[in-house]
């Protein structure tokens, strides 16, 4: 029987079983005409949980990268400034800040920024996106990729220090050889996650094979991103077939604001030199575009999973 993993992206998240039972119904639940895709009837369902590494505790309520729609509720715990960039290498943040078309300067600043009152007054599809949104998430975006990227031993809790890229890979192959016993393999990665997924199928040697990958609202084209996957990623061959049997569809919004930058990954992951990433457009609406619960309910994504099943 088939495995579906998925791979969550940047920012805090709820616990482990809680992410798998959200990502669960934002695939399974009816919306707008298009028909659920119930997984547990066809899959077994697990994921690679990364947030605890570089967080001090989960989430009560999904954080804003994950929830479906905007809210006062649930956007507490991320518009309070975002996290520390103290750690951060200056050479990395500015260039990523510049691929993601930020000031850096104005992500270091870690003032908290005044929330509305009232947020029914923001235009959906608003570009660019509010500020007091779209700050704390490129904080979470640079930290956390950096934190990865650049294997920096990480301490979220007292007494707990992590070297975060060589836990988060261990995580992800153990999480893999364990599915491998059971069947094929298809990953569903979003975010941050995606570049957890292709930095572990092209550089970690004894990673399992999958059947699929599918990556949604990625940041693999960025070149400060692609530079930090060497030595397995170059552009004329950074396709992963080592690992991936079949199919790598990648699910873009054009509006993401984490994948928008260069969000078609086909000519920067090729195949000796030639083309095979398929990229999907997708058009989610609404104010918060790079949300897993606003691709999810969509009919191009849902068609493509059931293709991919």
């Amino acid at each position: 029987m088939t495995t579906v993993i998925f791979v969550h992206g940047i920012s805090n998240m709820p616990e482990k079983d809680v992410l798998i039972h959200h990502w669960y119904s934002a695939l399974a639940t009816d919306y707008a005409g298009n028909e659920g895709i119930d997984l547990k009837t066809s899959a077994h369902l697990k994921s690679v949980h990364w947030a605890d590494i570089m967080y001090a505790a989960p989430l009560g309520l999904a954080s804003i990268a994950e929830s479906s729609e905007l809210s006062l509720e649930s956007t507490g715990a991320l518009l309070s400034g975002g996290p520390d960039l103290g750690e951060v290498d200056d050479a990395f943040l500015r260039t990523f800040a510049e691929n993601m078309n930020v000031a850096p300067e104005d992500l270091l600043d870690s003032e908290r920024l005044p929330l509305p009152s009232d947020l029914s007054g923001i235009e959906a599809e608003a570009i660019p996106l509010p500020w007091f949104l779209k700050k704390p998430l490129m904080r979470a975006a640079v930290r956390d990729t950096h934190h990865y990227l650049y294997n920096v031993a990480h301490s979220p809790r007292p007494g707990e220090t992590y070297k975060v890229r060589d836990v988060i890979r261990r995580r992800f192959v153990d999480e893999l050889k364990a599915a491998e016993t059971r069947g094929p393999i298809i990953l569903i990665t979003h975010s941050m996650g995606t570049v957890i997924a292709y930095d572990c199928l092209k550089n970690v040697p004894d990673c399992p094979q999958i059947k699929h990958l599918m990556t949604v609202g990625s940041p693999l084209g960025l070149s400060e991103v692609q530079t930090h996957l060497k030595p397995g990623y170059t552009r004329q061959d950074g396709y992963a077939y080592e690992k991936i049997d079949l199919r790598w569809v990648n699910i873009f919004d054009p509006l993401d604001i984490v994948a928008r930058a260069d969000p078609k990954l086909r000519d920067d992951y090729l195949k000796s030199g030639g083309e095979v990433v398929e990229d999907v457009r997708q058009n989610n609406g609404g104010l918060w575009t790079h949300s897993f619960t606003k691709y999810a309910p969509k009919k191009t994504m849902r068609d493509v999973l059931r293709e991919l099943l």
